[in-house]
């Protein structure tokens, strides 16, 4: 027999009850409860189960006014009307832990691995960042060092897709496979400053025509956070607020100095280390990307949005003149 409380009563005794329903939906790569409870509750079963071992330890019943959440090892029901969804949610809101946040993004990564993401954004896409010594007057001067790569079309190629090193000997030949790519190009500022360095250090002529080409089929998270909020929300503050992934080093500058240590002494130490913090970007880069396709939602600070792939593609098109229009109507 269980027992039937409310939430306001199961707030006010010292139970397991939420923070066990909130390690159910963290490990099944969800932040927040209400996104959680809209993905499951889809109309195609009447109650889901959670096992450990043989033995049933959580169990959600869908009926057809409201949901019933039951701790099988508590002996306790909690009926979820519309109301009490959103109590829950912004009781657990408050308690996203840092942990939760890491365990998200190892849950978003570890789907990706699995899955073939063509069927998210209708094309395959891939994920690169850069380092640089930069020059901060003038662009076309800004030295091209090292790059980062995840391409989801290697599932096409039968293996899941691999971090792969673009170095300065082979940087034409990665412009070259831009230029050719039949999918997304996604970064964070790639449309202003990822995409135009790796043209300008190229030995490509045109520069600018291959620019608004590499540009015409990107998707840059920084331009879609930008006019979602209103503000620019660089790659550490985004990936930190919703998946808990932080960058390597202190600042950009930081792996510049590494990097013009490395060019004047050969320093291999310096070089490892702006690998790996390249490398860890393009983790943050992907991680946010896969948070929007998985979990419909941008989200930053206490805003929350819902979002579907088509309108991530109609908000970073740089071209489309009505974006403004189509961003606006998420503020």
């Amino acid at each position: 027999m269980y027992k039937t409380l409310s939430f306001d009563e199961l707030t006010q005794i010292k139970t397991s009850f939420f923070s066990n329903l909130k390690s159910i939906y963290e490990k099944e790569g969800y932040a927040y409860f209400k996104q959680f409870l809209k993905k499951i509750n889809d109309g195609t079963t009447d109650e889901i189960l959670y096992c450990s071992g043989s033995q049933v330890y959580f169990r959600i019943c869908f009926k057809s006014d409201c949901v019933e959440i039951i701790d099988e090892k508590q002996a306790i029901k909690l009926v979820v009307d519309d109301e009490t969804a959103n109590k829950i949610h912004n009781h657990l809101k408050k308690k996203l832990s840092n942990t939760g946040k890491k365990n998200i993004a190892n849950t978003l990564l570890e789907r990706f691995s699995q899955e073939n993401m063509k069927n998210y954004l209708w094309k395959h896409f891939l994920v690169y960042d850069i380092e640089t010594i930069w020059n901060i007057q003038d662009l076309t001067k800004t030295k091209f060092m090292i790059g980062y790569v995840i391409d989801s079309s290697d599932f096409e190629k039968g293996q899941p897709p691999k971090y792969k090193y673009v170095s300065r000997q082979n940087l034409d030949k990665f412009v070259k496979y831009l230029l050719e790519y039949d999918g997304y190009i996604v970064g964070y500022n790639n449309i202003s400053f990822d995409n135009p360095v790796i043209v300008y250090n190229s030995s490509f002529e045109n520069k600018e025509e291959l620019i608004k080409k590499i540009n015409a089929k990107s998707l840059d998270l920084f331009e879609v956070y930008s006019k979602i909020f209103w503000k620019r929300i660089w790659l550490n503050a985004v990936a930190t607020n919703i998946v808990g992934v932080s960058k390597t080093l202190s600042s950009w500058a930081a792996g510049s100095q590494l990097l013009k240590l490395y060019d004047e002494t050969g320093d291999q130490q310096a070089l490892t280390k702006v690998k790996n913090y390249c490398k860890n970007d393009v983790k943050m880069t992907l991680t946010i990307l896969l948070y929007l396709l998985f979990q419909w939602k941008i989200s930053y600070q206490w805003k929350e949005l819902e979002l579907t792939p088509q309108d991530i593609i109609k908000l970073w098109v740089p071209e489309n003149k009505e974006s403004k229009q189509t961003w606006a109507l998420f503020n």
